[in-house]
Protein backbone atom coordinates (compact mmCIF):
# COMPACT_ATOMS: atom_id res chain seq x y z
CA UNK A 1 0.00 0.00 0.00
CA UNK A 2 1.37 3.65 -0.72
CA UNK A 3 0.98 6.73 1.72
CA UNK A 4 1.36 10.34 -0.09
CA UNK A 5 2.00 11.30 3.41
CA UNK A 6 1.48 15.38 1.93
CA UNK A 7 -1.48 15.91 4.64
CA UNK A 8 1.03 14.29 7.79
CA UNK A 9 3.53 16.08 6.20
CA UNK A 10 1.77 19.75 7.60
CA UNK A 11 1.49 18.95 11.37
CA UNK A 12 4.21 15.84 11.31
CA UNK A 13 6.24 17.98 14.22
CA UNK A 14 3.19 18.43 16.40
CA UNK A 15 2.22 14.95 15.69
CA UNK A 16 5.53 13.41 16.83
CA UNK A 17 5.95 16.04 19.51
CA UNK A 18 6.08 13.18 22.23
CA UNK A 19 8.74 11.53 20.73
CA UNK A 20 12.11 11.53 22.48
CA UNK A 21 14.95 12.02 18.85
CA UNK A 22 17.72 12.82 21.73
CA UNK A 23 17.04 10.04 23.81
CA UNK A 24 16.25 7.51 20.92
CA UNK A 25 19.80 8.33 19.23
CA UNK A 26 21.55 8.28 22.90
CA UNK A 27 21.31 4.28 22.26
CA UNK A 28 23.20 3.98 19.69
CA UNK A 29 25.67 7.13 19.19
CA UNK A 30 27.99 6.37 21.90
CA UNK A 31 28.48 2.67 19.66
CA UNK A 32 28.72 4.70 16.32
CA UNK A 33 31.64 6.90 18.01
CA UNK A 34 33.35 4.20 19.33
CA UNK A 35 33.35 2.19 15.97
CA UNK A 36 34.03 5.01 14.04
CA UNK A 37 31.23 5.28 11.72
CA UNK A 38 31.28 8.49 9.71
CA UNK A 39 28.80 8.10 7.31
CA UNK A 40 24.99 7.60 8.70
CA UNK A 41 21.66 7.16 5.81
CA UNK A 42 18.54 8.13 7.57
CA UNK A 43 15.57 6.18 5.86
CA UNK A 44 12.01 7.60 6.53
CA UNK A 45 13.92 11.15 7.60
CA UNK A 46 10.42 12.34 8.00
CA UNK A 47 10.42 16.10 8.24
CA UNK A 48 14.52 15.86 9.18
CA UNK A 49 14.37 16.16 13.01
CA UNK A 50 16.32 12.94 13.10
CA UNK A 51 18.94 13.92 10.27
CA UNK A 52 20.20 17.25 11.72
CA UNK A 53 20.54 15.69 15.05
CA UNK A 54 23.19 13.02 13.20
CA UNK A 55 24.51 15.75 11.63
CA UNK A 56 25.05 17.81 14.85
CA UNK A 57 26.52 14.52 16.61
CA UNK A 58 29.72 15.07 14.14
CA UNK A 59 28.06 12.28 11.25
CA UNK A 60 28.31 12.82 7.38
CA UNK A 61 24.60 12.49 6.89
CA UNK A 62 21.96 11.32 3.84
CA UNK A 63 18.45 10.98 4.06
CA UNK A 64 15.59 9.55 2.17
CA UNK A 65 11.90 9.87 2.68
CA UNK A 66 9.18 8.56 0.49
CA UNK A 67 7.42 12.02 0.75
CA UNK A 68 7.89 15.39 -1.27
CA UNK A 69 6.53 16.89 1.44
CA UNK A 70 8.40 15.66 4.45
CA UNK A 71 11.34 16.26 2.55
CA UNK A 72 10.60 19.70 1.59
CA UNK A 73 10.55 20.38 5.13
CA UNK A 74 13.20 18.66 6.45
CA UNK A 75 15.52 20.72 2.99
CA UNK A 76 14.30 23.99 5.05
CA UNK A 77 15.23 23.00 8.32
CA UNK A 78 19.08 21.75 7.32
CA UNK A 79 18.97 25.13 4.46
CA UNK A 80 18.02 27.56 7.62
CA UNK A 81 21.22 25.50 9.92
CA UNK A 82 23.21 25.43 6.87
CA UNK A 83 23.88 21.92 7.74
CA UNK A 84 25.17 19.86 4.50
CA UNK A 85 22.88 16.48 4.64
CA UNK A 86 21.81 15.17 1.44
CA UNK A 87 18.22 14.25 0.77
CA UNK A 88 17.07 11.44 -1.67
CA UNK A 89 13.20 10.84 -2.16
CA UNK A 90 12.79 7.07 -2.37
CA UNK A 91 10.67 3.75 -1.08
CA UNK A 92 13.03 2.33 1.42
CA UNK A 93 11.97 -0.87 0.43
CA UNK A 94 13.83 -0.51 -3.01
CA UNK A 95 15.86 2.23 -3.44
CA UNK A 96 19.47 2.62 -5.21
CA UNK A 97 21.48 5.29 -4.57
CA UNK A 98 24.87 3.76 -5.54
CA UNK A 99 27.07 4.51 -2.35
CA UNK A 100 27.32 2.54 0.66
CA UNK A 101 27.67 4.06 4.52
CA UNK A 102 28.94 3.01 7.65
CA UNK A 103 25.40 2.48 9.24
CA UNK A 104 21.95 2.89 8.76
CA UNK A 105 19.15 4.53 11.15
CA UNK A 106 15.12 4.51 10.75
CA UNK A 107 13.61 6.37 13.65
CA UNK A 108 9.63 7.11 14.01
CA UNK A 109 8.00 3.43 13.23
CA UNK A 110 9.24 3.26 9.30
CA UNK A 111 9.57 -0.08 9.82
CA UNK A 112 6.17 -0.47 10.58
CA UNK A 113 4.92 0.73 7.33
CA UNK A 114 6.34 -2.21 6.06
CA UNK A 115 2.84 -4.55 6.09
CA UNK A 116 4.27 -7.88 5.14
CA UNK A 117 7.41 -9.81 6.34
CA UNK A 118 8.71 -9.46 2.39
CA UNK A 119 8.15 -5.81 2.44
CA UNK A 120 10.69 -6.33 5.44
CA UNK A 121 13.06 -8.66 3.43
CA UNK A 122 13.17 -6.04 0.67
CA UNK A 123 13.66 -3.36 2.79
CA UNK A 124 16.82 -5.34 4.33
CA UNK A 125 18.05 -6.31 0.68
CA UNK A 126 18.19 -2.47 -0.14
CA UNK A 127 20.03 -1.68 3.20
CA UNK A 128 22.15 -4.27 2.87
CA UNK A 129 23.42 -3.55 -0.80
CA UNK A 130 23.89 0.25 0.96
CA UNK A 131 25.95 -1.16 3.78
CA UNK A 132 29.50 -1.73 3.94
CA UNK A 133 30.25 -5.15 5.70
CA UNK A 134 29.98 -4.63 9.07
CA UNK A 135 28.10 -1.83 9.49
CA UNK A 136 25.39 -1.11 11.45
CA UNK A 137 21.49 -0.99 11.59
CA UNK A 138 19.43 0.73 13.76
CA UNK A 139 15.99 1.04 14.32
CA UNK A 140 13.31 1.45 16.58
CA UNK A 141 9.21 0.21 15.53
CA UNK A 142 5.76 0.70 17.77
CA UNK A 143 5.05 -2.82 19.23
CA UNK A 144 1.75 -5.09 18.87
CA UNK A 145 1.35 -4.15 22.78
CA UNK A 146 1.41 -0.20 21.86
CA UNK A 147 -1.45 -1.13 19.21
CA UNK A 148 -3.72 -3.60 20.86
CA UNK A 149 -4.24 -1.92 24.12
CA UNK A 150 -2.55 1.76 24.12
CA UNK A 151 -4.07 3.14 21.36
CA UNK A 152 -6.36 0.60 19.29
CA UNK A 153 -9.61 1.39 18.83
CA UNK A 154 -9.36 5.15 20.47
CA UNK A 155 -9.33 8.73 18.85
CA UNK A 156 -7.06 11.68 19.34
CA UNK A 157 -7.60 15.48 18.67
CA UNK A 158 -5.04 17.99 19.42
CA UNK A 159 -5.16 21.65 18.50
CA UNK A 160 -2.32 24.13 17.71
CA UNK A 161 -2.37 27.85 16.84
CA UNK A 162 -2.70 27.35 13.15
CA UNK A 163 -3.58 23.61 13.06
CA UNK A 164 -5.69 20.98 14.51
CA UNK A 165 -5.99 17.15 13.52
CA UNK A 166 -8.43 14.50 14.98
CA UNK A 167 -6.73 10.70 14.83
CA UNK A 168 -8.68 8.00 14.57
CA UNK A 169 -7.32 4.08 15.50
CA UNK A 170 -8.94 0.57 14.24
CA UNK A 171 -6.61 -2.42 15.52
CA UNK A 172 -6.99 -5.40 13.23
CA UNK A 173 -5.68 -8.41 15.47
CA UNK A 174 -5.97 -11.16 12.69
CA UNK A 175 -3.07 -9.59 11.31
CA UNK A 176 -1.73 -7.24 13.70
CA UNK A 177 -2.39 -3.83 11.51
CA UNK A 178 -3.07 -0.87 13.08
CA UNK A 179 -5.07 1.23 10.80
CA UNK A 180 -5.59 5.26 11.35
CA UNK A 181 -7.29 7.89 9.78
CA UNK A 182 -5.92 11.67 10.05
CA UNK A 183 -8.10 14.58 9.43
CA UNK A 184 -6.15 17.80 9.69
CA UNK A 185 -7.45 21.01 9.52
CA UNK A 186 -4.65 23.99 8.42
CA UNK A 187 -5.42 27.54 9.08
CA UNK A 188 -5.01 29.06 5.28
CA UNK A 189 -6.62 32.94 6.75
CA UNK A 190 -7.98 34.11 9.18
CA UNK A 191 -11.57 32.14 9.94
CA UNK A 192 -10.45 29.93 6.91
CA UNK A 193 -9.48 26.54 7.62
CA UNK A 194 -8.92 23.58 4.23
CA UNK A 195 -9.59 20.03 5.64
CA UNK A 196 -7.12 17.41 4.44
CA UNK A 197 -7.58 13.62 4.97
CA UNK A 198 -5.22 10.59 5.30
CA UNK A 199 -5.65 6.69 5.74
CA UNK A 200 -2.65 4.71 6.78
CA UNK A 201 -1.80 1.65 8.26
CA UNK A 202 1.21 0.39 10.49
CA UNK A 203 1.83 -3.38 11.16
CA UNK A 204 3.42 -4.75 14.41
CA UNK A 205 5.52 -7.30 14.73
CA UNK A 206 6.55 -10.08 17.43
CA UNK A 207 10.38 -9.50 18.48
CA UNK A 208 11.07 -13.22 17.25
CA UNK A 209 9.96 -12.75 13.95
CA UNK A 210 11.38 -9.74 13.45
CA UNK A 211 14.53 -11.11 14.48
CA UNK A 212 14.55 -14.02 12.54
CA UNK A 213 13.88 -11.94 9.34
CA UNK A 214 17.09 -9.80 10.25
CA UNK A 215 19.01 -12.68 10.86
CA UNK A 216 17.86 -14.37 7.68
CA UNK A 217 18.97 -11.75 5.71
CA UNK A 218 22.08 -11.63 6.53
CA UNK A 219 22.68 -9.50 9.78
CA UNK A 220 23.47 -10.50 13.36
CA UNK A 221 20.84 -8.83 16.02
CA UNK A 222 23.25 -7.29 18.53
CA UNK A 223 20.62 -5.77 21.07
CA UNK A 224 16.91 -5.64 21.18
CA UNK A 225 15.41 -3.01 24.26
CA UNK A 226 12.32 -1.77 24.85
CA UNK A 227 10.71 1.69 25.64
CA UNK A 228 9.37 -0.41 28.93
CA UNK A 229 10.58 -2.33 32.21
CA UNK A 230 10.47 -5.69 29.61
CA UNK A 231 9.98 -5.89 25.68
CA UNK A 232 6.45 -7.17 26.34
CA UNK A 233 5.18 -4.42 27.77
CA UNK A 234 7.09 -1.79 25.98
CA UNK A 235 5.02 0.80 23.36
CA UNK A 236 8.22 1.09 21.47
CA UNK A 237 11.39 -1.66 20.64
CA UNK A 238 14.92 -0.79 19.84
CA UNK A 239 16.92 -3.25 16.91
CA UNK A 240 20.55 -2.87 16.81
CA UNK A 241 21.92 -5.40 14.17
CA UNK A 242 25.37 -5.37 12.17
CA UNK A 243 25.52 -6.66 8.31
CA UNK A 244 27.66 -9.85 8.79
CA UNK A 245 30.96 -10.24 6.80
CA UNK A 246 31.43 -12.21 4.23
CA UNK A 247 32.13 -15.49 4.49
CA UNK A 248 30.29 -15.50 8.07
CA UNK A 249 27.61 -17.48 9.13
CA UNK A 250 24.17 -17.04 8.52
Amino acid sequence: MMYNYEALSRIYDEYMSEYDYAGVLERVLPLFKARGVKRVMDLGCGTGTGSLMLYEAGLSVSALDISPGMLAKAKDKALEKNYRIEFYQGDMKDFELNRTFDAMVSLTDGFNYLLTEEDVRRALRSIRKHLHPGGWLFFDMSTIYKFKEVIGERTFAQTGEDNAYIWENTYRGEDQILAFFITIYQKEKEDLYRRYEEYHEQRGYPVELMAGILDKEGFEVVQITGSGENLESSERLFFLARLRDAGEEI
